[in-house]
């Protein structure tokens, strides 16, 4: 068997246990289809999809002040997940591309969210007017991606009316504490040692949330660049890389809240730096980096927010936002294998939170 048809076999075989079990009819097809888009996107829709249940949006009886610090507990590790996990998958070779090669790939990437991350610890005696419906000061509840099973009861004091509330639950979906997340990635091999690489997800409607990915990096090749380090049994090249997710999400609006236009808009950037290494076989090699990673990340809460009380009305307009950031050192190893236009790659970053990558690539376009 040719290393073309090899190639073929690999990524045929990929897409049959892909679909195993699924029935054929195109309808049926897109449902599971929108499942695993959900599912591989669950990073972002895991507060776009919950929020609605969630009750965070009571959090602000207690005042925008205290509903923002509640909120930002509550979705630190998707947040922080997410930012790393963007960072992921961008490289899977020190070698650049010929000069105008193209290849495309599906990244799939997994942070591991670390157990701690999972729940929250809140002292109510923090808050003059929140107390625990059958006692208590400190209590634990999950916070987004940790147990969808809580049954802590919230009172909110507003102007002599008591409101109670169930605590925030979470997703409950997640027994690996795995965030997962996927787009489509471009190379093309660039004049001077150079490749330019794309990242993109296309804007994604799910409900009332949607979701986009864009991003771009360029690497150098020192090793071709360098003249003693042309023998070399490994190449070396460096490479900085940007990536901007941006989803949003409209609340319907109900319970003791009324207003209009109340959405979550969220951004968040990525910056990655860093020196990678690899072997230069035909065929199978292994790849790394070390490098430096920093991003920030912004969840704002936007809209009229309306609670009516025996004596007023309570306004709120565009109330809060919820800021947080990562930075670090990082290290990653991996191993990628080509049959002729067909590459998989596999690799695992060590950082704030690990992470696990995999890519699927062909190449569309041989370069010269």
């Amino acid at each position: 068997m040719t290393n073309g048809r090899k190639g073929r076999f690999v990524f045929m075989y990929i897409c049959k246990c892909f679909y195993a079990g699924f029935p054929v009819d195109s309808y049926q097809m897109g449902l599971h289809m929108k499942k695993i888009v959900s599912f591989l996107c669950m990073g972002v829709f895991a507060f776009s999809t919950y929020a609605q249940d969630s009750n965070l949006r009571y959090y602000l009886l207690l005042g925008a002040e205290q509903a923002e610090d509640l909120t930002a507990s509550y979705l630190e590790p998707v947040s922080e997940g997410l930012l790393f996990a963007l960072t992921g998958g961008w490289y899977n070779d020190a070698r650049v591309k010929k000069t105008w090669e193209i290849d495309v790939s599906l990244i799939t990437n997994g942070s591991f969210v670390p157990k701690d991350k999972l729940e929250q610890e809140i002292d109510i005696s923090r808050f003059e007017n929140l107390s625990v419906v059958g006692g208590g000061n400190v209590i634990k509840i999950p916070t987004i991606l940790g147990s969808s099973n809580s049954r802590v009861r919230l009172a909110a004091l507003l102007d002599g009316q008591s409101f109670e509330f169930d605590a925030p639950t979470g997703l409950g979906l997640i027994s690996t504490n795995l965030l997962p997340s996927a787009f489509l990635q471009a190379g093309v091999g660039l004049p001077a040692n150079s490749e330019f690489v794309f990242r993109y997800f296309p804007k994604l409607h799910i409900d009332d949330a949607s979701i986009g990915i864009l991003g771009f990096g360029l690497k150098h090749e020192l090793s071709e660049t360098i003249g003693f380090m042309n023998n070399w049994p490994v190449a070396v090249s460096g490479m900085v890389a940007y990536t901007r997710l941006s989803a949003e999400y409209e609340f319907e609006t109900n319970g003791v809240f009324t207003g209009e236009d109340q959405l979550i808009d969220v951004a968040l950037d990525t910056w990655m730096f860093e020196l990678i290494g690899s072997t230069k076989f035909p065929t199978y090699n292994v790849y790394g980096g070390v490098g430096y990673v920093t991003g920030e990340s912004v969840y704002a809460v936007k809209g009229e927010y309306d609670i009516v009380t025996p004596l007023r009305t309570v306004e709120f307009n565009d109330p809060f936002d919820v800021e947080d950031s990562i930075d670090g050192i990082r290290a990653n190893i991996g191993a990628k294998a080509d049959w002729g236009r067909f590459h998989l790659n596999l690799d695992y970053t060590f950082q704030g939170y690990n992470n696990l990558s995999l890519g699927l690539g062909y190449t569309i376009l041989k370069g010269k």
